[in-house]
């Protein structure tokens, strides 16, 4: 049998060599729900390459799961309604977050966006304001009064009369007591107890959040902007981009700042106050990033490049040869 090629829209570095992906098979429609996950283990005998298939199921997030369920460690994939399907060696589980998604007639929140092991509790949000906590059992609604449902429509109804909730499209935090979310154009943090929007001035749809070390908050958005601040300062604009880049995702790797967009890799010295965006021309396209240790993975639709401490190289994969 030919191999079916595949489109690669997630990925996540589990080890220096020891890598997860989420794609679909170009045979399949797009309209259709499907995700096959692959894994590629560099120390595996014989064919490093292995699969499994989940249907209907449309993977919005990947998360390598360290210690928020348990001492083993699993690996997420999240649907975009809300269903998480944990993996590890010899096993496979999948449960849902009962409101999320659009499996139920009422209410309706919307999909969900990503999926975060954050200072060892895991954490998902999404549309509608919806912002969720995992216990060792279940998960639990955080999002106090973000999260709203979508208005029943009515004919007498004008759209400006809808209270709808924010997309919350990305969470980081460095514990239970001090999270951060980032929204259409807005920034928000949780202390415990209640979230409240950061003070930031920008009409740009945001996208990721990531928080530093040193208490620095990094965002990024459309037309490629980047916010940078706290919640007890609040948020500044450090970009210098004014066009269509869409800056989607971003990692920390040896101690510059990496983001995913439209227009390929880039990378940001964020301890230079001058410093520029900057293009990594050996990566013309890029989907989504991750980092684990001293490597940096990078996928577009059909490549695969690693940045490790031997340089770049590229890794292909089976199907798509």
């Amino acid at each position: 049998m030919n191999a079916v090629p595949i489109t690669f829209n997630k990925c996540a570095a589990i080890e220096d060599d020891y890598y997860m992906f989420a794609s679909k098979p170009n045979n399949i429609d797009d309209s259709s729900e499907f995700t096959r996950i692959f894994y590629f283990d560099d120390q595996a005998p014989g064919n490093k390459w292995r699969h499994s298939d989940i249907p209907y199921f449309s993977t919005v997030s990947l998360c390598v799961v360290k210690t928020a369920l348990g001492s083993q460690r699993r690996y997420a994939a999240l649907s975009k309604n809300g269903d998480i399907s944990y993996y590890w060696p010899g096993g496979q589980v999948t449960e849902s977050i009962v409101d999320a998604g659009l499996k139920k007639d009422a209410p309706i929140y919307g999909y969900l966006n990503a999926l975060k092991e954050i200072d060892g509790c895991l954490y998902a949000c999404g549309g509608g304001g919806q912002i969720y906590l995992r216990d060792a059992n279940q998960w639990h609604d955080i999002s106090s009064e973000l999260r709203r449902p979508a208005t029943t429509v009515k004919p007498n109804l004008a759209i400006n009369q809808c209270n709808i909730g924010d997309d919350i499209s990305d969470i980081d935090g460095y514990s239970v007591k001090d999270l951060y979310a980032v929204g259409r154009n807005r920034i928000y943090h949780y202390n415990d107890h209640s979230w409240e929007e950061c003070q930031v001035f920008t009409d740009e749809i945001l996208m990721s959040v990531i928080c530093a070390s040193n208490g620095v908050i990094w965002a990024c958005r459309f037309n490629g902007a980047i916010m940078r601040g706290n919640a007890t300062s609040g948020f500044e604009d450090v970009s210098h981009y004014d066009d269509n880049m869409i800056l989607a995702k971003m990692a920390f790797f040896r101690e510059n700042l990496y983001f995913a967009s439209n227009e390929g890799l880039l990378f940001l010295d964020c301890a230079n106050e001058k410093s520029r965006l900057q293009k990594i021309g050996e990566i013309v396209e890029c989907e989504d990033i991750s980092v684990f240790g001293d490597t940096l993975l990078c996928i577009g639709p059909k490549s695969i490049n690693i940045l490790d401490k031997n340089g770049w190289k590229e890794l292909k994969h089976p199907d798509n040869s």
